[in-house]
C-alpha cells in the first residue's frame, strides 16, 4: 500500500492536458496518424501497377509537404486556427456524416486523442518542420542536372490543383500606398499567409455597404486577389464585369446577391476559379452553360436559385469531377471572424 502514489504517478504522466505535454512535432506525431488512416486515398499522383494514373481524392494531397500547403488552396490547414482548417474539420464530424474522414468504410473515426493532438498541433501553427514527404524526395531522386525537369509542370491554365506557388510566382506584393487606401473602407484585405503576395479580400461585416460602384475600387488589386467575398453584398452584374478581370481568383462567394446570368456569364473569365457560391443568386441555367468555360472548378453552390437539374447534368459532363451543391450545405464566409465554420476536406 506504500508504493500507491508511486503507482499513480506515471499514470498522471498520460493523463496530463495536451497543452503540458510540449509542442507536437509533425514528423513523430502527427504524419504517423495521417500515414495509417488517410494516405491511402490522399497520396500523391501516381501511376498504378497496372498503368493506370492514381489520383488523390478530392484533391487533397497528404503525403507531401507541398501538398498539405498547396492542397484545397491552402485552407486544407490554416495555422492557427483548427475551426479553419479543412483538415480538423473533416476528422470531426460526426462518425455517420458522409463527408466524414476517414470514411466509414475506411474504418473507425480517428479517436478523441488523434484528433485533440492534431489540433493542438495546427493552433500551435502547423508546421512541418524538415519534413518535406514524398513528393519532394521524388522530385529530387528524379532530377538531373542540366535538364529542366518539371519546369513546366502544371504551367497550364484552368488545371485542378493548380499550387498557389504557381500562382504567385513572380508577383510582386501590392505596395504598401496601394493597400493603405483600403484600411477605413468596406473590405478587409488580408495577405492568404505566410507572406503571400495573393490577397483574400472580404466585406468585413460590412456587406450593406459594399456596391457595384465599391467593387469597382478593387481594380488596383485585381492581378493579387485570390480569395473574394461578397456574401450579402448589394451588388449585381456589374461587379462581375469588374471581377472578370481577376485572373488568380480562386474563391468567389456571391451569395445571396443581385447577380443573375449576364454577370454570372463574365465569371468564364476566370480560369482559375475553384470555387464559386451562387446560393440566393438570379443565375439560371444561362449561366451554367457559360461556367463551362471554368475547367478548374471544383465546388460550385446554386441552392435556392432557377438552375435545373438537366443544367446541372450538361456542366458535370463539361467539367469533370465539379461538385455541385444543389441543397443546404454551404461553405462558412471567408472573412476573418467567420465563426468556428467547418470547412470539409475533399473526398
Amino acid at each position: 500500500m506504500i508504493r500507491a502514489p508511486f503507482l499513480i504517478f506515471p499514470l498522471l504522466l498520460t493523463t496530463l492536458p495536451l497543452c503540458a505535454q510540449g509542442k507536437v512535432s509533425f514528423e513523430s506525431q502527427i504524419w504517423p496518424i495521417l500515414e495509417k488512416r488517410c494516405v491511402e486515398c490522399h497520396a500523391t499522383p501516381s501511376t498504378g501497377p497496372d498503368g493506370k494514373p492514381k489520383k488523390p481524392k478530392g484533391g487533397v494531397v497528404l503525403d507531401s509537404k507541398d501538398g498539405i500547403t498547396t492542397s484545397k488552396k491552402g485552407t486544407l490547414v490554416v495555422a492557427k486556427k483548427p475551426d479553419d482548417s479543412m483538415l480538423y474539420a473533416s476528422i470531426t464530424l460526426p462518425a455517420d456524416h458522409e463527408d466524414r474522414m476517414p470514411p466509414a468504410k475506411k474504418g473507425e473515426p480517428l479517436s478523441k486523442s488523434q484528433t485533440d493532438l492534431i489540433k493542438k498541433w495546427i493552433e500551435e501553427g502547423g508546421e512541418l518542420g524538415k519534413w518535406t514527404g514524398k513528393k519532394a524526395e521524388a522530385d529530387k531522386a528524379d532530377a538531373k542536372p542540366g535538364t529542366d525537369k518539371g519546369k513546366d509542370a502544371g504551367k497550364e491554365k484552368g488545371k485542378k490543383g493548380t499550387p498557389i506557388a504557381q500562382l504567385q510566382a513572380g508577383l510582386q506584393p501590392v505596395p504598401a500606398a496601394t493597400l493603405a487606401a483600403f484600411a477605413n473602407g468596406p473590405f478587409a484585405v488580408s495577405s492568404l499567409g505566410d507572406d503571400s503576395p495573393l490577397l483574400r479580400v472580404t466585406c468585413a461585416g460590412n456587406s450593406d455597404d459594399v456596391t457595384d460602384k465599391s467593387v469597382e475600387a478593387l481594380a488596383p488589386l485585381k492581378a493579387h486577389i485570390a480569395e473574394l467575398d461578397l456574401a450579402r453584398a448589394h451588388v449585381g452584374d456589374a461587379a462581375c464585369a469588374v471581377i472578370a478581370t481577376m485572373p488568380r481568383l480562386l474563391t468567389l462567394d456571391l451569395r445571396q446577391t443581385q447577380v443573375g446570368n449576364q454577370g454570372t456569364a463574365k465569371l468564364a473569365a476566370c480560369k482559375e476559379l475553384r470555387s464559386l457560391n451562387l446560393y440566393g443568386t438570379k443565375v439560371g441555367d444561362y449561366a451554367m452553360a457559360a461556367l463551362a468555360e471554368l475547367q478548374a472548378l471544383e465546388n460550385l453552390y446554386v441552392w435556392q436559385t432557377e438552375v435545373s437539374a438537366g443544367a446541372i447534368i450538361r456542366l458535370r459532363e463539361a467539367v469533370p469531377g465539379v461538385r455541385v451543391v444543389m441543397a443546404n450545405d454551404l461553405p462558412e464566409p471567408m472573412g476573418e471572424g467567420a465563426g468556428n465554420g467547418r470547412r470539409r476536406a475533399g473526398k
